[in-house]
């Protein structure tokens, strides 16, 4: 795996592709609105031999697959599903990592133009994060990583609200945390007080099961002896960015059954 500065002096061929070989490129393809998949990435898509995309089993298909499809044109090109199962134990995910990471490994060493699509960004809680480790590791082939817009830029442009700006703090963070059993709690993680006395906006994925935790807290800071610490405004939004997407005031939500996909926004008041 190289990262300095000569890994970007390779000459690109038209299509704006490394004109080397063994190289991995990792796409990020957006929320789901295909009419959000950048140039770059529509370009290596388009220009690729081998396309790798993730499901959480053999049965089930590509989110990520299915937004390519609708803007690239895969005939002829060799799609490999990668099985990531969705759990959070990682001595049972582990050995899908390490096989995706063979079955990579053999296309990119052939010589074969490959690319790995994942939605949203392929850094920002990116199914992809579980074997860049790996492939850093082993360094046998390289990776070129091509940014993706994500779930909550798409929240924060609905809403037409500034996630930051000047002095202040942006923080993106999962609503829980593991325990040591690899199983996701279903409470709002303890970190939670201190981060929104330190941050201007907070963004929360997968918030569904902490959506009470959170209305208490900032129902609390609404209080005449809290109001020093500064209210917030909150937005939930669920699969922003697809045909399913749904946006409400936090304060006006009344749905029960909420998706996995759901976040957050939570935005200071200014004190000016």
């Amino acid at each position: 795996m190289v990262f300095g500065d000569h890994f970007y002096e390779d000459k690109q061929n038209s299509y704006g592709l490394r004109d080397r070989k063994n190289i991995l490129y990792c796409v990020g393809v957006g929320p789901g609105d295909p009419s959000l998949i950048t140039i770059r990435a529509k370009e290596i898509i388009d220009n690729s031999d081998v396309v790798f995309c993730p499901v959480k089993s053999v049965h089930s298909e590509s989110f990520a697959l299915e937004i390519v499809k609708k803007v690239c044109d895969l005939q002829g090109k060799d799609i490999q599903k990668l099985i990531f199962p969705m759990t959070t134990k990682e001595e049972k995910a582990r050995p899908y990592w390490f096989s995706a990471y063979e079955k990579i490994r053999e296309r990119v060493l052939e010589g074969k133009k490959c690319v790995f699509v994942v939605e949203g960004d392929p850094l920002i809680y990116s199914t992809f994060n579980s074997i860049i480790n790996i492939i850093k590791e082993k360094r046998e082939f390289e990776i070129e990583i091509v940014p993706g817009i994500s779930s909550f830029q798409i929240l924060a442009s609905r809403l037409a609200i500034p996630i930051v700006d000047g002095d202040e703090i942006l923080v993106i963070m999962p609503a829980s945390i593991k325990e040591k059993s690899g199983c996701r709690t279903a409470e709002l993680r303890p970190e939670f007080d201190e981060i929104i006395n330190l941050a201007s906006t907070i963004f929360i994925f997968k918030c569904g099961r902490v959506i009470g935790e959170i209305r208490k807290k900032l129902e609390e800071r609404r209080s005449e002896s809290m109001k020093k610490n500064g209210e917030f405004l909150a937005f939930f939004g669920e699969l922003c960015g697809t045909e399913n997407e749904f946006i409400s005031n936090l304060d006006e939500l009344n749905k029960t059954d909420l998706h996995y996909f759901s976040t957050l926004m939570l935005k200071k008041i200014s004190e000016d």
